[in-house]
């Protein structure tokens, strides 16, 4: 046993002398690997700039004043009188239905409205003649009562006759489908020929001279957003220009699944440029600007409490945690509240597989990127 403990002595001091050769060897490599250089472009100082607080929205263009015509009648359409970008007015005619049908039935409950007065009338002078006669005591008061009862009966047939023939001159009037805004034709879902059901959609039709963007806006932001708060709007593929807006509504309600809220931004439509279904971003001013010590974004790493940057600091990388304030979206600018100091200097261009702690310098005469990354020790 005592052999064995010696043996086994002698291997442990022999494995402790090899894991301090190794380290030793690591250290001199650290040592000779050439430092990190940095240019002047590559790094920034924390500076005081005038920060605006924007909140930033994605939404959909969509028209104030829009409508779906729908069938009115079930018969089978006979013409349809304009197509997708024709511009109608209010009242103009759009389709009409084949109405043989109906003009048949129009005459025949006129004819039911004829024969139903003329049953009145005599039934009224039946109810009369019995009347005169129930005062002189020749018949009984039944008899008279029973005449009545057959005047008030035909005078509900006249009533129902005249209410059919009402209901006939409605869907007849019903099938000359007529536009109830002025605007634009976006939508035919039929042809002439086809046979529709009551309810069908014929045609839709959008107002472009006043449009809204829906906006959907966080619940973070919802509290700071007032009606009546301008906008600037800015439409996918019309990068170029920013349109006026104005907050005009706030949707009560959360939409369910994604908790956001909608905000409706009216927005003027000169020349009809803008379309329906466009996307559209909000942008929002929710603060006056102010001054504050701020990096730009590229400078800071990271999200809420894990924020950092990147130093160089006596020959070295140093990362650094940072506390964040107010994002300017518009100048791309983050105020830092605290962890550093104006004269540091932050690596302001991203760069992958930095490490604390590794050999770095700031080549200040050059402006261009010179820094080449150096992978991480695979110890």
């Amino acid at each position: 046993m005592a052999a064995a403990l010696a043996a086994l002595a002698v291997v442990a001091a022999a494995a402790v002398s090899v894991q301090r050769r190794h380290a030793q060897e690591e250290g001199e490599r650290r040592a000779a690997r050439p430092p990190l250089e940095f240019a002047a472009a590559d790094v920034v100082r924390l500076e005081r700039r005038r920060l605006s607080v924007e909140a930033e929205l994605p939404g959909t263009v969509q028209a104030v004043s829009q409508a779906t015509v729908r069938a009115k009648v079930a018969a089978e359409v006979k013409r349809v009188l304009v197509r997708e970008g024709d511009r109608v007015r209010a009242g103009q005619t759009l389709a009409e239905f084949d109405t043989a049908h109906l003009r048949a039935q129009l005459a025949e409950r006129r004819a039911a409205v004829a024969a139903a007065q003329a049953d009145l009338a005599t039934a009224e002078r039946t109810r009369n003649q019995n009347a005169e006669l129930y005062k002189q005591k020749f018949i009984s008061q039944s008899a008279y009562e029973a005449s009545d009862s057959a005047f008030q009966a035909k005078a509900a047939a006249v009533e129902l006759a005249k209410a059919q023939l009402e209901q006939t001159q409605i869907m007849l009037d019903d099938a000359i489908v007529r536009s109830p805004i002025a605007g634009l034709v976006a939508k035919r879902y039929v042809q002439p020929g086809e046979k529709v059901g009551f309810d069908a959609p014929l045609l839709q039709l959008v107002d472009l001279s006043t449009l809204e963007v829906q906006a959907q806006a966080s619940l973070a932001d919802i509290a700071k957003i007032k009606p009546g708060m301008p906008a600037s709007v800015q439409i996918e593929g019309l990068a170029e220009r920013s349109f006026p807006g104005r907050v005009e509504r706030i949707n009560p309600a959360a939409e369910p699944g994604t908790r956001s809220i909608n905000v409706y931004v009216s927005l003027a439509n000169e020349g009809s440029l803008l379309k329906a279904g466009m996307f559209a971003r909000v942008r929002l001013t929710m603060a006056a600007e102010r001054e504050a010590p701020a990096l730009p974004f590229s400078a800071v790493r990271g999200e809420g409490a894990q924020t950092y940057v990147w130093l160089v600091a006596r020959d070295r990388l140093e990362r650094r945690p940072v506390t964040i304030g107010t994002r300017d979206e518009r100048g791309h600018f983050v105020e830092i509240l605290s962890g550093l100091q104006s004269h540091e200097d932050v690596i302001a261009t991203k760069f992958d597989n930095l490490q604390h702690g590794q050999p770095a310098r700031l080549n200040r005469q050059n402006g261009s990127r010179t820094v080449e990354s150096i992978p991480p020790n695979p110890s």
